[in-house]
């Protein structure tokens, strides 16, 4: 028999699956892949690469010589595992034709994230206005995921291919080895996103510092502008009897003497371009 169903209801093939087997799959003690004389027991946590709220949900397999049950803890992953399922003439057909597509799937999703990182690189070098940060973290979050997600892949497809109790062919052992090479390739294109992201991320960061840089350049030159006008006032403020007090025309000379300093440092910063 070859078959979906939720974890709540392996009780009602236990004419497919031992009693013993039922039970130590409820216990809910199961690794990545378990060998055992007359089966496999094949566990991960599934991701939905579209939606990267929801949680991981576990999803086993249960395949010996006669039968195949593909054991969904959630809707979400049943709605997975039912849709990718295909019946076939052997168990080890229908379990290579379920992981083809499932991977198929991911890296079709891959391909989606390479885009989104590239249209946010040129984003962040455009100096486009939005929440570029946010969307950066959340690119980070979902290849972390993701990169989780297919390292337990690898585990589990380097346990099948020793097919220590000989449950499986010859002729599907190079299929399932061509398989682990595709998961394998995944985690590359997994970990080339992840250099990306970091790319992005250390050149948004740059544009930050550039801007900030350019502000402390703006304050810096309006206080070096001012700061002889502070000069002037300190002198002032002194409690001499500077000759200008007596003049007629005292205070509008040393206005337009502060004037005159503004206007020339202004002149000179002009030139140099600095306020760019």
């Amino acid at each position: 028999m070859q078959k979906v169903i939720y974890t709540k209801q392996i009780q009602e093939y236990s004419d497919y699956i031992d009693q013993s087997v039922i039970d130590y799959i409820a216990s809910g003690q199961i690794e990545t892949f378990e060998s055992f004389p007359d089966y496999n027991i094949i566990a991960f946590d599934w991701y939905d690469p579209e939606n990267a709220d929801a949680a991981p949900a576990q999803l086993m397999i249960y395949i010996d010589a006669d039968d195949l049950f593909f054991i969904c803890e959630n809707d979400d992953s049943y709605r997975v595992a039912h849709g990718l399922f295909v019946e076939a003439e052997s168990n080890e057909r229908a379990l290579y034709l379920f992981f083809c597509s499932l991977f198929k799937s991911g890296s079709i999703h891959l391909e989606r994230m390479e885009d989104r990182i590239s249209r946010l690189d040129d984003a962040v070098i455009e100096e486009r206005k939005g929440d570029l940060r946010a969307e950066i973290v959340e690119l980070r979050y979902e290849v972390m995921r993701l990169r989780k997600y297919y390292e337990q892949m690898d585990l589990l497809f380097d346990e099948l291919c020793e097919n220590e109790n000989e449950l499986f062919s010859k002729e599907y052992l190079k299929y399932f080895a061509i398989l682990h090479s595709r998961v394998l390739r995944l985690i590359s294109m997994v970990q080339s996103l992840r250099d990306y992201i970091t790319q992005v991320r250390e050149s948004y960061q740059a544009q930050i510092g550039i801007k900030q840089n350019n502000l402390m350049k703006v304050f810096t030159l309006v206080t070096s502008i001012f700061l002889p006008l502070t000069l002037i006032v300190g002198w002032y403020g002194m409690n001499f009897d500077m000759p200008e007090f007596r003049m007629r025309y005292g205070y509008p000379m040393v206005i337009g003497l502060c004037a005159v300093v503004c206007i020339v440092w202004y002149i000179a910063f002009k030139r140099k371009n600095w306020f760019k």
